[in-house]
């Protein structure tokens, strides 16, 4: 049974399978011997035997008068797994097109009920590995942390998660000092940035949650996340030299 699970794929049939499997144990055989060996019927055999003489898996032999079937080399088996491999070398760059294609087309999930916005952090959570990086536009008032999931901040600490955190003034105030979280605050002759909008940029996705309407969406793309993260980082190098 292995046997056959294994040449099912790279091409042969179950039936298939079985007669080769069948000639390779008991050499030379007629229609009605592999037929009472393999449970068969005789019609179907004679469908399937001239694909295995194609193949080269099996020859007929004429013998006495009779038509008689032999299995060749399991060598021959690498001519189907080398056809499979050229096959699937063939339509690999037509299907590596057809998902950078899709890649770069935005997927963007927009939800407007304030029970949704703990799912942004929720997502942070399923989508950060340990020892990540990400980067948080942080303007809003301090009821923020009311939609942070129970297990948030347990999964920051405990996978050593990296934050760049751009604020207001206001904001930095009610924060303390963590490990693994730099922040930069932005001057308020700039502006008081307080809109209570807020903006995080992690792995291949943007969320943004506005606090005014309790509305919240993510644009999943990884050319547009690099962009963010790379207007992310200018912005906070240029705020740190200010200061």
């Amino acid at each position: 049974m292995k046997y056959i699970e294994i040449l099912s794929k790279i091409g042969l049939t179950k039936e298939e399978s079985m007669i080769y499997l069948d000639l390779l144990e008991n050499h030379e055989s007629n229609i009605v011997t592999i037929s009472d060996r393999t449970w068969i019927n005789r019609p179907a055999l004679y469908k399937l035997i001239p694909n295995l003489v194609e193949t080269w898996l099996i020859s007929k032999v004429i013998k006495w008068k009779r038509n008689v079937f032999k299995a060749e080399s399991p060598k021959n088996l690498t001519k189907l797994f080398n056809t499979l491999s050229n096959n699937f070398n063939f339509i690999l760059p037509d299907l590596e097109e057809v998902y950078e294609s899709n890649d770069n087309k935005p997927l963007i999930k927009f939800y407007n009920w304030i029970k949704w916005i703990k799912n942004i952090f929720e997502d942070v959570i399923n989508t950060l590995w340990k020892w990540d990086t990400y980067y948080r536009y942080s303007s809003r008032n301090v009821f923020w942390q009311k939609y942070y999931p129970t297990t948030y901040s347990k999964f920051i600490e405990e996978n050593k998660i990296t934050r760049y955190v751009i604020t207001s003034e206001k904001i930095s105030q009610t924060k303390i000092q963590k490990v693994r979280r730099e922040m930069v605050v932005i001057p308020k002759k700039m502006d008081l940035f307080e809109d209570n909008f807020a903006k995080i940029i992690y792995k291949n996705k943007v969320a943004v949650i506005d606090y005014n309407s309790l509305t919240w969406f993510i644009i999943e793309n990884q050319l547009f996340a690099k962009f963010e993260e790379k207007l992310f980082k200018l912005l906070f190098k240029l705020i740190k030299s200010i200061h």
